[in-house]
């Protein structure tokens, strides 16, 4: 599955094309309108997109609820619902409520004032009290297992904030803190802080081997990522390196971690040499136990712009994107200026990003307009998923497409045949991220949740 959530600094979804038409009108049209007031300005969309024929599905119920699109409002959240096992988990006058997924019926309901931030995981549902305490429910019954007494709360709004559980602990991020819970009890293990980050983190954390891994944000001659790892017992910061990444693989009790500040201190003006850097430290003490480079050189004449690669690691293979095509390496078999197992090419056009693979598909989003495309690896054709309007949100679940647009409408489209499938109207331009369950799909609309049945051919 792939999920590409609306942000307003980074993701998803204008395509913005403006052409100014200019000309005297036709002598007919003159004579009709010799009296007709002209605009000082007019300016007509030349490329807009042709209006797309698509099954029209109606709703399988509506239901308004709390959830915060708008990321101008108090408390904008990415994590308003949840949707797993037939049931839709979601926000009521501040109330958490379970829905069925297939009728929209509430099947109940818990808390007051809460935190509209809920996460699903192993038939548990996990959120936050209106003071910042984490709490635990059976999402079969509502019942509470438990309420924690301590609290998560810090003194900004600006802040980045994640509810991660794993094996036996429940992780809260606020910014550069870290607080763990005990995953049974609710019981506050420690809490820790990243005083070079400011408060600035992100929402990377793994657990490996009694170690857990985060990234933050930290002010350098350059401000970077650094890649923290404390003590998964104790909280205690075990080790950090500035400049470095999340990891992209765990193996053998090694961190393999980009390399993301040396690239922007080299003369990349002048430079056509490129590299991507991947660093490997020992997980508990942090000692670098070695480097990886993958390099290739920009065309063209200098100046040159600035560009590292993109970087992708998928089963037992790494992808590295370069300036027009995406090399494969097998991970484990790293040999210094080594040939590519294979090459593919990247979507016509300027700035893609590799995004990940989905049934045999490098799959990439161009950072400007924001659309979805995709490479075919057995045979490097391009292939796209379009909508008719500009992009507010897209979701790909197994077959299906889903393109969530400024219109007021998402579009659904088989992913293996790029054809529309159904349409859906929302009445929205605000959407959050699409939720799916059995064969539902949940669109978050401003204001509302909408359920879907899929057609057979999407699910």
């Amino acid at each position: 599955m792939i999920i590409k959530r609306k942000r307003s600094n980074e993701y998803f979804f204008q395509r913005l094309a403006v052409g100014v038409l200019a000309g005297l009108l036709v002598t007919s049209s003159l004579s009709l309108q010799v009296n007709a007031e002209k605009a000082d300005v007019s300016i007509n969309n030349g490329s807009a997109m042709s209006e797309i024929k698509a099954n029209e599905l109606k709703p399988s119920w509506t239901i308004k609820v709390d959830n915060k699109l708008d990321r101008n409002e108090m408390y904008f959240s990415d994590y308003n619902a949840a949707a797993e096992d037939g049931k839709v988990f979601t926000f009521v006058g501040k109330k958490l409520v379970a829905l069925d997924a297939k009728t929209g019926k509430q099947l109940w309901s818990y808390g007051k004032n809460l935190i509209p931030y809920v996460i699903y995981e192993k038939g548990v549902i996990y959120g936050l009290s209106e003071d910042h305490k984490p709490y635990a429910l059976d999402a079969k019954t509502g019942k509470k297992k438990w309420q924690s007494s301590s609290s998560t709360y810090i003194d900004t709004r600006l802040r980045t904030e994640a509810i991660v559980p794993t094996s036996d602990s429940l992780y809260v991020i606020k910014g550069s803190k870290t607080f763990a819970f005990d995953k049974t009890t609710g019981k506050l293990r420690w809490e820790t802080d990243e005083p070079m980050a400011d408060g600035s983190g992100t929402e990377y954390l793994e657990e490996s081997n009694g170690v857990i891994l985060r990234t933050f944000l930290v002010q350098g001659a350059l401000t970077s990522l650094q890649l923290d790892a404390f003590d998964k017992k104790t909280g205690k910061k075990l080790w950090g390196v500035f400049g470095q990444g999340e990891a992209i693989r765990i193996k053998d009790g090694l961190v393999y971690s980009v390399d993301y500040h040396s690239q922007l201190m080299s003369d990349y003006q002048s430079l056509p040499e490129r590299k991507v850097i991947v660093n490997i430290y020992n997980l508990k003490t942090g000692v670098k136990k070695g480097t990886r480079e993958y390099n290739w050189k920009r065309s063209g004449e200098p100046p040159y712009p600035y560009g590292q690669g993109n970087l992708l690691v998928h089963g037992d293979k790494i992808y590295v994107q370069e300036e027009n095509k995406v090399a494969e390496y097998d991970f484990d078999t790293y040999k210094s200026n080594q040939t590519p197992l294979r090459t593919f090419k990247i979507p016509n056009g300027d700035n893609w990003i590799l995004l990940g693979i989905v049934q045999d598909r490098l799959m990439f989003e161009n950072v400007t307009t924001h659309e979805l495309a995709g490479i075919k690896m057995v045979n490097n054709r391009q292939v796209g998923w379009y909508g008719d309007a500009n992009l507010e949100q897209v979701d790909v679940y197994g077959k299906g497409v889903y393109l969530a647009q400024r219109n007021g409408s998402l579009l659904g489209i088989n992913l293996l045949t790029t054809k529309p499938v159904f349409k859906v109207k929302t009445g929205s331009v605000l959407h959050g991220a699409t939720l799916k369950t059995d064969d539902m799909i949940i669109i978050q609309a401003k204001g509302k949740l909408i359920g879907v049945k899929l057609p057979a051919s999407l699910k």
